[in-house]
Formats: C-alpha cells, sequence, structure tokens
C-alpha cells in the first residue's frame, strides 16, 4: 500500500471513528453483538460459527462483510459503512473480529466492551501481522490490536506465535480451540464421510503472493489440470483461490478448458468443500491445520519456497519439516504423486500428521465454540 493510498484510508479510518465514539457517549446494549467479518463473511468460517451460536443463545447481532466496506460513490452504500455501521458496532457489549479492523485504532472502546479476536484462520504456516508490517501501517495495526480483550487460538504453540503477530500480553489469548473447526471435530469423530465415491477429488487452495516471482501456483494450475485430465481416474479438482488474488483468474475461462475443474473460490462454505476432498494441495496456506482434522493426505506444492522464504514473509518454523505432508518443487511431480494416490490412498504415509496435531491443538473436540461462550459470559 503506497503512501496515497493509506492517507486516503486513514481519513476514512478516523471518519468511522468519530461516529463510532459519538455513538458511544451513550450506554451500549448488553444483549447487542457486532461481528467484523471482513475476511471471511461465510457460514462455516469462526466468526460464521460463533455468529450462528450467538443468534441462538439470543442475543442481538449485527455484521459488517467485506462488500459494506467498498462502496465506491454510491452514498447509500457509504453512509451505511460510516454512521450505521459504527452506531451499531459502538451499541455492542461484545465485538468479534474476523481481521485486524483498522478503524478500530481511533475508536474510543468502552472499558466494559469485550474485543474479541477469533482471527480467520485456524494457526499459521507464514508470519504475519505485525511480525511483518513496518512503518505507519504497523502502527495502525498496532493501535487497532491494543484494543483486543480477548485473542482466541487452537493450541499453546499458536498462543506463542500470535502474542507477536497481534502484540498482546499472555493473560489477553485464550486457548480454547476454533469454532470453524468444530464441524471438522464432529464430522471425524462421527466417521461422517460425503466424498464422491465415483470420483477422486483433489482440493487445490493456496494463499496469496504479495509479489509474484515470474510465477505463483495458479499459474500452473492449466499445466495440472492437463496432467490430471484421465477419464479413467475421474479426478475432479477444486480450485480454491486466496481472495486477493481469485479475481485475476475470474472470467477467464482458459484456466478451466478441462473438464475435471470447478472454481469453488467464492463458495462460502469452505468445511463443506474439505470434506468432499480426497487430497489437499496446499502451499504456505493455513488451511493445512483445519484439514488435518480429517486425517486425509496432504501435498505442499511450494515451487517459489526459497523466494518465499527469503524475500516474501517467511516462516515461523523450517518449512519442510513442520508441514505435515510431502513438498514439491515442480507440478510433474505432484500430479504424479496425485495420480499416485487415486489409484490407492493407502500408499500415503499419514504419520506425520500426528505430531503437527499435537502442537496445533490442544483439544480435539467440537466445543470450542462453548468454551469462548463461556469465557466471554454469553
Amino acid at each position: 500500500m503506497n503512501d496515497e493510498n493509506l492517507s486516503k484510508k486513514i481519513k476514512g479510518y478516523k471518519l468511522f471513528a468519530a461516529f463510532f465514539n459519538f455513538r458511544s457517549r451513550l450506554p451500549f446494549k448488553k444483549k447487542s453483538v457486532f461481528f467484523v467479518m471482513t475476511h471471511d463473511g461465510g457460514p462455516s468460517g469462526n466468526c460464521g460459527t460463533m455468529l450462528a451460536a450467538v443468534e441462538k443463545s439470543g442475543y442481538k447481532t449485527h455484521v459488517l462483510k467485506h462488500e459494506h466496506t467498498h462502496f465506491g460513490k454510491n452514498i447509500f452504500g457509504a453512509f451505511r459503512f460510516f454512521v450505521v455501521k459504527s452506531f451499531q458496532m459502538a451499541g455492542a457489549h461484545t465485538i468479534f473480529l474476523d481481521n485486524t479492523f483498522l478503524p478500530l485504532g481511533f475508536c474510543d472502546v468502552d472499558k466494559d466492551v469485550q474485543v474479541a479476536m477469533l482471527w480467520h484462520g485456524t494457526g499459521t504456516i507464514k508470519r504475519f501481522g505485525l511480525d511483518t508490517t513496518e512503518g505507519e501501517l504497523r502502527d495502525l495495526e498496532a493501535a487497532a490490536d491494543s484494543k483486543i480483550t480477548h485473542l482466541f487460538v487452537a493450541s499453546e504453540y499458536t498462543k506463542q506465535i500470535y502474542k507477536g503477530c497481534f502484540g498482546l500480553p499472555y493473560e489477553k489469548i485464550y486457548v480454547t480451540g476454533n469454532p470453524r473447526c468444530d464441524e471438522l471435530f464432529a464430522a471425524a469423530a462421527s466417521g461422517e464421510d460425503i466424498r464422491d465415491k465415483e470420483k477422486f477429488t483433489v482440493l487445490f487452495a493456496t494463499t496469496f503472493r504479495e509479489t509474484i516471482p515470474g510465477e505463483a501456483p495458479y499459474y500452473e494450475i492449466r499445466t495440472l489440470l492437463r496432467k490430471l485430465n484421465n477419464k479413467n481416474r475421474k479426478i475432479q479438482v477444486l480450485l480454491r483461490l486466496h481472495p486477493h488474488v481469485s479475481h485475476e483468474l475470474k472470467g477467464r475461462s482458459e484456466y478451466f478448458m478441462y473438464g475435471n475443474c470447478t472454481d469453488v473460490s467464492s463458495q462460502e462454505n469452505l468445511i463443506s468443500i474439505m470434506k468432499k476432498a480426497d487430497v489437499l494441495v496446499t502451499d504456505y496456506s493455513s488451511i493445512c491445520y483445519d484439514y488435518a482434522i480429517l486425517n486425509r493426505p496432504m501435498l505442499f506444492y511450494a515451487p517459489d519456497l526459497d523466494y518465499y522464504r527469503e524475500e516474501e514473509r517467511g516462516f515461523y518454523e523450517d518449512y519442510e519439516s513442520f508441514v505435515p505432508g510431502p513438498v514439491f518443487s515442480r507440478i510433474d511431480n505432484l500430479a504424479e504423486e496425485i495420480l499416485n494416490l487415486s489409484s490407492d490412498t493407502a500408499k500415503h504415509d499419514l504419520s506425520g500428521q500426528e505430531a503437527f496435531m499435537e502442537k496445533a491443538f490442544a483439544f480435539r473436540d467440537s466445543n470450542s465454540t462453548a468454551r469462548i461462550m463461556e469465557v466471554l459470559h454469553l
């Protein structure tokens, strides 16, 4: 983000905060809960799962989604964001976040209001937050994150990492598990299996790049689809791109010239998509934490590993030894492994996933949402 764009955005943040601070002079409503769902607006995300639980308990809820923050010259959209949403947020007793909400840094939040960060992922491989940002943007993030009263994580391991990402003391970080994982743990415990028995389903889900060194994983999609286009094996690919990059492929039908690919980037229920997959192909995305719950094969495609490690965000651990599956740098080798798995998934060694699960999850049940509700007295 260049200085000019950031300066313009800061004016908007301050305007939102001005309306928030005006409304905050009045008492907040103890049965009102506000959700900032600007990263994952779907029902299966951390905030989406918590939203359903809070509404079931009888609370009045309001939601701010990504589309509410992009209104262009639409005066009604601007009024909804700056006035309506700021008033709703200022009137809430509890505010849930799935991302760092920068206007919050300028808001005067009442000392009795709970600001609960759920984040949009279950853990992390790549560095993020205050560990990566610099200058004025870092100051903005730090100011916004300082308003967080509760940060919920899935394990002590993640707690150690998130402390630096959000700049919070340990006493504000609670190991409860993540709401989005409840459905996956329930499915794993019950033996639920909604996979298509007539097909072998590959979920291709990658993260974004700040800069693109020549080629990124999604530029190799056509090559992968061509190599997997084997009618006898009936392989289908579900393509799930990060929101920051999915728009680059939107409408470009040449990427989907083979009938074995379905773009599911815009589908909201990611948990349902994961449950349909026989194997996950990812790179540096935290989706591997969620998918590990299902105890199914994971393949890691990292053609730009050295560049990402040295020039982009980098990692908290040694990538090759940390991820719970084999790492591939060439699309040919990745395709070959997928073809082998489609013939016999028993060939894939899942033994490394247990050590990963030990680090990732303090609880292996479907009660994370309930534990968070208990901590917040909701």
